[in-house]
Formats: structure tokens, sequence, C-alpha cells
């Protein structure tokens, strides 16, 4: 005979709570009240503890897995559990390995039946009708579990049947006896030992907060995702011809073909909403229903889209933040969609662009459909960029990072490294990159610190491109590498607009007999204040 008291667990204080919010699914098992029933005492008879609950509801069927021991299930009168209490006879519930094949799966199936009258009580039997219940009070090995020789019927009047879930937290539950035990303790299924191997015991202890007592109750009843869609008035849609459905225990197959009930078709004349229902083949060879619901209308043109840019962006840039899909209203609903739309730019210019104004550009013909895009081009003023949100600074070899901090005559920024002239860097880099594509309009750079080598000879000032790759700033009135002839470097060059996602300077030393120092680099463009954006009128 095995010790009460073998090990020490933590007492978990009341926990209520219907069973639709333990595991957050109706359908799984039946509930009655949402208050939880009252447990009878140890001297309860059968009678006083279930007044009133003669009868049980419709059975569900479920699989009971284990938390402890994820992917195995409780199983009741299995010839292969272990040799337990009393006598040395097989444990009447042991833990198996979930099964893999639907025949095998479908005999280690729980029945359950709700107790009329108490709330989220069940009476458990297996598959050929074994029902399980713990020993009675007065046995030496009340702890013990059994298996009866009663009815699903007859357990609806014996307490030491009958198991109550109650929240046992994340989707799980605790099995407990409505019986009291011979101690006055809840009793609740409980792995002994913490074994998992195949054929462990499955007996009861007292109600703790371990996980070899928490379970979860999967459902057989699959979930179908819910399938919707759009046709044309007058137009018959064809439903789709398979389906996934999901069991709670991971399983999921894809139910081919689906046979549908089609409605007489006269219903898609008319604007408005039709169901459809149908069903499924699922994992057990079992009928699965499935529904369509259908919006019948004809879509319309679409409304009004707006987009707000700055004066001076690129046409490039304006198409690449110019929507590609509209809202279209759907006739006889309030319901609109979503629409894939091709702009017609042929009378969109940069020039256009550079002054402030209202553009309206229409959809191409091949859009099949009207939209507008209105544009509205607002003046802005030319920031450093270098200083905006969403720049990261990278330098091929060198210390320091303030170079965009505004500061023009002092050191933001220094290549030295031992090892004298034979070990400088020349050239050297310092780069921005943008988090999203920037316009720029031009830059400058600046050594004028009186703590720095005054070291620069020649820069050059790259973009990157879209794409990645890097080219020279088109600058006016300036060829690159810009040759520095003073002992000071200051340099700002305006530049034909480009898009880019980053800039750089690439700089030589007027001599290797010291090392070069920068005060600031500035990368100019529009101010991202006023940043281009779009909205659906």
């Amino acid at each position: 005979m095995r010790i009460a008291n073998r090990r020490t667990r933590r007492a978990i204080g009341s926990i209520t709570g219907a069973l639709a919010l333990v595991i957050g699914l109706s359908s799984i098992l039946p509930t009655a009240a949402a208050e939880a029933a009252t447990e009878p005492t140890p001297q309860s008879t059968a009678t006083d503890a279930l007044a009133g609950t003669d009868a049980l509801g419709a059975p569900v069927r479920l699989l009971i897995e284990s938390v402890h021991a994820t992917g195995k299930v409780l199983e009741i009168g299995n010839a292969n559990a272990q040799k337990t209490e009393p006598n040395n006879t097989l444990a009447a519930a042991a833990i198996f390995t979930r099964a893999s094949t639907p025949a095998d799966l479908t005999s280690q199936l729980i029945t359950a039946y709700p107790v009329a009258g108490a709330s989220d009580t069940y009476i458990f039997a297996s598959a050929d009708g074994k029902v399980l219940v713990r020993n009675p009070n007065d046995s030496p090995v009340f702890r013990y579990l059994s298996i009866s020789a009663e009815t699903p019927t007859e357990a609806a009047g014996d307490p030491y049947a009958q198991w109550k879930a109650v929240d046992a937290g994340g989707g799980a539950v605790y099995l407990t006896n409505v019986q009291r035990d011979a101690n006055g303790n809840t009793a609740a299924l409980d792995m002994y030992n913490w074994k998992t191997d195949d054929g462990s015991e499955i007996q009861t202890y007292d109600q703790g907060t371990g996980a070899v007592q928490k379970w979860f109750l999967r459902s057989i009843t699959p979930e179908v995702a819910a399938i919707s869609g759009r046709t044309e008035t007058r137009v018959v849609p064809t439903p789709p011809t398979s389906q996934p459905a999901r069991y709670s225990w991971g399983t999921t197959v894809t139910m081919s073909p689906l046979t549908w009930a089609m409605p007489d078709p006269a219903s898609w004349n008319t604007d408005g909403s039709v169901t459809i229902t149908g069903t499924g083949i699922g994992y057990f060879g079992e009928e699965v229903p499935v529904s369509a619901e259908y919006l019948v209308g004809s879509a319309g043109d679409a409304a009004d889209s707006a987009l707000t840019a700055y004066a001076g962006i690129t046409l490039k840039q304006l198409q690449m933040l110019a929507p590609t899909r509209v809202e279209r209203p759907v006739s006889g609903s309030q319901t609109t969609i979503t629409a894939p739309v091709t702009w017609d730019w042929s009378s969109v210019t940069d020039e256009i662009l550079a002054t402030p104004g209202t553009i309206t550009v229409t959809a191409s013909s091949s859009t099949g459909f009207a939209a507008k895009l209105v544009i509205t081009v607002t003046a802005t003023e030319k920031i450093n960029i270098a200083r905006a949100a969403g720049i990261h600074f990278k330098s091929l070899f060198g210390t320091g990072t303030g170079l965009n901090d505004g500061t023009r005559d002092k050191v933001g920024f220094s290549d030295w490294r031992s090892g004298g002239a034979s070990n400088r860097v020349n050239p050297n880099k310092v780069t921005y990159y943008f988090d999203q594509p920037r316009q720029i309009t031009g830059g400058a750079i600046f050594d004028q610190g009186s703590d720095s080598k005054l070291n620069v000879g020649g820069v050059t000032i790259q973009y990157r491109t879209i794409t990645g790759g890097w080219k020279d700033l088109p600058a006016t009135g300036i060829q690159w590498p810009y040759q520095n002839a003073t002992p000071q470097l200051s340099l700002t060059v305006d530049s034909t607009p480009v898009l880019a996602t980053g800039a750089r300077a690439i700089f030589t030393n007027k001599t290797s007999s010291t090392w070069m120092s920068l005060a600031e680099f500035e990368v100019y463009g529009p101010d991202f204040a006023a940043p281009a954006s779009t909205t659906a009128g």
C-alpha cells in the first residue's frame, strides 16, 4: 500500500467557474449553471449529494491529455496499464502516448456524460463503456481508482463516479472527485509519482497545483475557418473544393472534396448576402459541417484617394508612395472591397512637382474602373536630414559619432591609430544609412576645429541608390573628388534631387604623416516633418 504523505504539495484555494470559462470552448462539454456546484461532505450520501440529478446530458467524446506529459492521454481500462494496489491488479486509468491513426485514436476517446443539475460535472467512461470511479472512503486504498460495473445512467447517482472540471489556468482543468475523501479533502486525478512512461498509473491525490493534476480536454470536433467571398449580382459563385479542419490536439486535415447544397440560382439575382452550407470528411471519416457566406453585389467606381507630398519630390518617388489599392463600394450594402489600381502618370513631371499645388491623376484604362488620386503638393524647407530620425552612422575606421550634431568647428570624428604613416587609413569613409528612402538635394562636410589635424585632402560625396549601389552625388559646379587646397575643410554643394537610402563621404589625406578628422557631415533634403502620405477619400 502507498503511503498517503509520500510527497508534499502546496494546497490550493477554492477555484470555481464554468467549464466554458476554463477552456474557452463551450462546445467541448455541455455545462449547466455557471456557478460551481457545492461539493458534498465525507458524510454525504449519494442521495444528499445528487438530489435532483438523476439524468445525464448528451454525451461528448474527447481526449483527456496530460499537461505534465504533453502528447499523452488518459485511458480507462487499458490491458497494458501497470499493475498496482490492491492485489496487484491493472490500474483502472493509465497514461499512454496519443495515437497517430484515426482508428487507434478512437479507442483512446473518453465519453463524458454531463450530470444534469451539477455544473461542470461528468461521468467518464471508456470507448467500450467502462465507468471510472474512485474507491469508497471505507477502502484502505480510497485514493485509488476502479472500473465500476455501473452504467453511466446508474453512475449519475454515485458521487464517486462523478468528476468536476475546475479551472487550472492556461486552458487546462483539474478533474476533482465530487465525493470528498476519507480525510475530508478534495481528490484530484493525478499521475502518480510523476511517471510518464506508457501504462503508468493514474490515481487521485489531494488537490494541489502540480502539472501532474492538470489536464487538457481535447474536443474531437474540429475548428473550420469561416469561408466568405463576394460575387457579382446574377453570377453564381464557385465555392471552394477543399478546406482545412484543425483538431484541438494539433492535427490538421484538408477536407477535399467538399459537398455543397447550392440554393436556387435566383438567390444570386438580388444584392445582399447568401449563405450556403455543405460538408467535408474529417480525420475520423466523420461528416464535418462547413458554410460559406457570399456578399452579392456589383463593385462600383473607387472612392477618391489622397496623397500629400512636398514640393520638389521627384516623380519616381511619388510613384513609389502612391497607393496600389483603392476602396470600391459594393451595391446593396455598406461594404467596400479593396482592388488593385494602376495610375496614369503621363501628365505629371518633376517640373510640375517642384511647385506647390494640387494635381489629379486618374486610373489607367487597364484598371477596369474609374479612380482618382488627388495629390496636394506643399511647400517645405530644406533641412539637414542627417539629424532626422531613422538615420544610422557607420565608418570604415575611426571613433566618434558627432558628425550630425550641428557643430562645424569641433572634432566629431577621428581616425587616429598607432603605427605611424604605415598604418594610416587612406581613403576612409563615413556613412549614413536611412530607414526609408529620402530625397537628397545637397550636402556639406567640414573640419574647421582648432584641435583637428586639418589633413583632409580629397572628398567625394556619394548617395546610396534604391537598389543598394553607390553613385557620386550629382552636385552643381563641382568635380569629384573635390581637392581641398585650404588648411581647413569647408565644402557645401547643391545637387540635382536624387532618391537615396543613404549617403557617405569618402576622404583622403594630404599626408600620411598624421591622421584625419572631421567636424560635421551634413546631408540636405526636404523637411520630413511634412512627409508624403496617402489617405482614402
